[in-house]
């Protein structure tokens, strides 16, 4: 069997590497590489044959495995399955190649990067080892492949990868919420959510998902699911891991003081219920838990606190890329709140947002694509602004910032068209805050 990977980003380059390593004949094509001289520096070492005209190919009998970005509308993936050729995304072929290691999958709208990273630390904390890999920005292969002596990969499953599986599976999986994104890549909500819920399509009876089950959309799929459930929740003291305020709890045992978090809103209570919950499957004892969550720390780009100046925080939520997640966003500070907003059209509204927390924002500063549509739908926001780039944003909330406010960048948006990706997005705006006042 031959192996054909569209486009060399982080997720090709991986794929290209790990398949060339394990000895199989790959084949690399990618529309930005017009000759061998742009070849990525870490594949000119490596035996696989770098193609510029597809033809060469996908005549072969051939397996495709494209970038997550790649939609399957894109006219070049829609020539290739035209042929009858099998795509798959690398979360289908970490589950092919290396379905015997300990893998662990996190899906859902919002919250699984943080809880990623937290059953990460969690893990790594109790003396296992492991590594999270996959939607944060970490090509899963080949950290799968280099990396044989550990022993558990935490893998945050997006929407994208999930969609181009068909037999992967992991023992222990959790689905933290779902509400409307990336309709713009799927075509519609309900393909999305259908995406989605592969994360526990093949799972066995022997195996566990974690649902989150104050989420209706949520409890409405338990008849389709095989595996154990888990329940989680914020509000239903019956769900096997529960909170009460102030306290986490396992079947009726106080195990976790929320106050000694270090990340803030009742959205991380849920990710820490989340990652807790997954642990716990894994047979990693409550105070272990316990410990390791209270010594964890705000993820890159999620409301992570950045400086105070003038009595004033400065907080970088990068990694509020839809409505869902910056009204989490937003909920956690009690303050008034300078909000920055606006990025790339997902085609979708932000009236809900500004319908529930509109009363918080002191003043809205907006850019990019949605800016227009944002300042329609900002009922209830008295003061707007629509600037051109980030440096404007953040000169903009300096100047009218008071002792006592927030500042928060929380887009509601993806950062296409504007940046490369979100970390972009979050490392200028960063870089300028903490220039303020110099």
């Amino acid at each position: 069997m031959d192996y054909l990977v569209i486009g060399l980003g982080i997720t090709g380059i991986s794929t290209v590497k790990t398949l060339s390593k394990k000895g199989l004949n790959v084949y690399a094509y990618d529309s930005n590489i017009s000759s061998k001289e742009d070849e990525p520096e870490e594949l000119k070492d490596l035996k696989y044959t770098l193609i510029f005209d597809l033809e060469e190919v996908i005549s072969k009998e051939i397996i495709c495995i494209k970038s997550p970005g790649i939609p399957p509308h894109n006219e070049l993936i829609q020539k290739i399955s035209s042929r009858g050729i099998e795509i798959v995304s690398d979360l289908e072929m970490a589950y092919r190649l290396f379905g015997d290691r300990n893998l662990i999958s996190i899906t859902g709208t919002n919250g699984k990067t943080t809880t990623t990273m937290l059953v990460n630390h969690i893990l790594n904390e109790s003396g296992k080892s492991s590594i999270a890999i996959g939607n944060i920005g970490v090509g899963m292969l080949w950290e799968i492949y280099s990396n044989p002596e550990v022993d558990y990969f935490v893998i945050e499953s997006s929407s994208f990868q999930l969609d181009s599986t068909t037999t992967f599976r992991t023992k222990v999986a959790a689905f933290t919420n779902i509400s409307p994104d990336h309709s713009d890549w799927h075509g519609s909500f309900d393909a999305y959510f259908k995406a989605k819920q592969n994360i526990f399509k093949n799972q066995n009876p022997d195996d566990k998902l974690i649902l989150n089950i104050d989420d209706k959309r949520l409890c409405k799929l338990k008849n389709e699911i095989k595996s154990e459930i888990i329940s989680i929740s914020l509000e239903d003291k019956n769900a096997l891991f529960y909170y009460d305020k102030p306290f986490i709890y396992r079947g009726g045992k106080r195990i976790i003081d929320a106050r000694k978090l270090r990340i803030p809103g009742l959205h991380n209570v849920q990710n820490v219920l989340v990652a807790a919950a997954i642990t716990n499957a894994l047979n990693i004892s409550d105070e272990d838990i316990e410990r390791a969550c209270y010594s964890f720390n705000a993820v890159e780009h999620r409301i992570e606190f950045v400086r105070e100046l003038d009595e004033v925080k400065f907080y970088n939520d990068s990694k509020g890329t839809n409505v869902d997640s910056t009204i989490k966003a937003l909920s956690s500070f009690e303050n008034p709140i300078i909000l920055i907003a606006g990025g790339y059209d997902k085609k979708v509204s932000f009236k809900e947002m500004f319908e529930q927390y509109g009363d918080r924002i002191k003043k809205l500063i907006l850019m990019g694509e949605t800016a227009s549509q944002m300042q329609e739908e900002a009922k209830g926001v008295k003061d707007i602004n629509i600037v051109k780039d980030m440096k404007e944003a953040v000169e903009l909330s300096y100047k009218v910032m008071d002792k006592g406010d927030v500042v928060l960048l929380s887009p509601a948006c993806a950062s296409w068209g504007m940046y490369k990706n979100y970390m972009d997005r979050g490392n200028e705006f960063k870089d300028l805050v903490n220039n303020l006042g110099d």
